[in-house]
């Protein structure tokens, strides 16, 4: 179960699962232009999930010029936005210890859409990662296939935020170790960091295990690799 590349003007770090596509991951929709827009919907995408919080929201410039509906699922809930610093295996932790629930809720409208969804956050890196990584695997996607497609957004990334982050960070009196791990946490995506995160989807019990106690529903999980297989099977 791999993804191919899928070119979306006006974003990055697009790719898509299947032709058409039943799973989409991308950075924000913000600055999508017509013709990405276009090929949004010529890949299939009927949904698409926006897990950042309101904050990150509020601070596009524009709707965006999709049209599609659009189901808000964000995942931290923190009223200033992402933490600006800590460790990738960290906060996937955290993600995975106390916000299960919203994760169920965006694998759960992945599984409900009409077409294809597409699930973003602000670059499409660690919380896409998450959410993906739960919705391959309970598709049944192999824990290698899982850890490959995270592996991949780091190169999309890293090089076009670098000043960026390097900017934000400044501001907040890391000393070096720190410093390090918040560049990593905002601009790679190592292999490692989705090995552990699977490690405890694995230590939990399974991603299934993990979204019914969430309240997914078996249903929705039928849903899932039901579009998996079709697409396997296409």
């Amino acid at each position: 179960m791999q993804a191919h590349e899928l070119l979306l003007d006006g974003t990055r770090n697009a790719r898509a699962f299947g032709t058409p596509a039943w799973l989409v991951r991308s950075a924000n929709l913000d600055r999508l232009s017509p013709a990405g827009a276009e090929a949004l919907r010529a890949a299939g995408v009927s949904v698409v999930v926006d897990l950042r919080e309101p904050i990150e929201r509020a601070a596009a410039a524009a709707p965006p010029v999709h049209g599609l509906p659009v189901v808000h699922v964000p995942l931290y809930r923190l009223p200033d936005g992402p933490p600006r610093a800590g460790s990738l295996e960290g906060i996937a932790e955290l993600l995975l210890d106390e916000r299960m629930p919203e994760l169920a809720s965006a694998v759960a409208a992945v599984a409900d859409a009409a077409g294809g969804a597409l699930v973003h956050c602000a670059v499409g890196k660690d919380r896409t990662g998450l959410v993906v990584a739960l919705t391959l695997l309970v598709a049944g996607a192999s824990r290698a296939q899982v850890v490959a497609d995270y592996a991949r957004s780091g190169a999309a990334v890293g090089e076009e935020r670098a000043a960026e982050v390097m900017r934000e960070l400044a501001a907040l009196g890391l000393d070096a170790a720190a410093h390090a791990a918040a560049m990593r946490l905002h601009l790679a995506s190592p292999a490692a960091a989705m090995e552990h995160t699977v490690d405890r989807i694995e230590a939990a019990g399974g991603a299934e295990r993990l979204l019914l106690d969430a309240g997914l529903g078996a249903e929705r999980l039928a849903l899932l690799r039901a579009k998996a297989n079709a697409w396997a099977r296409a």
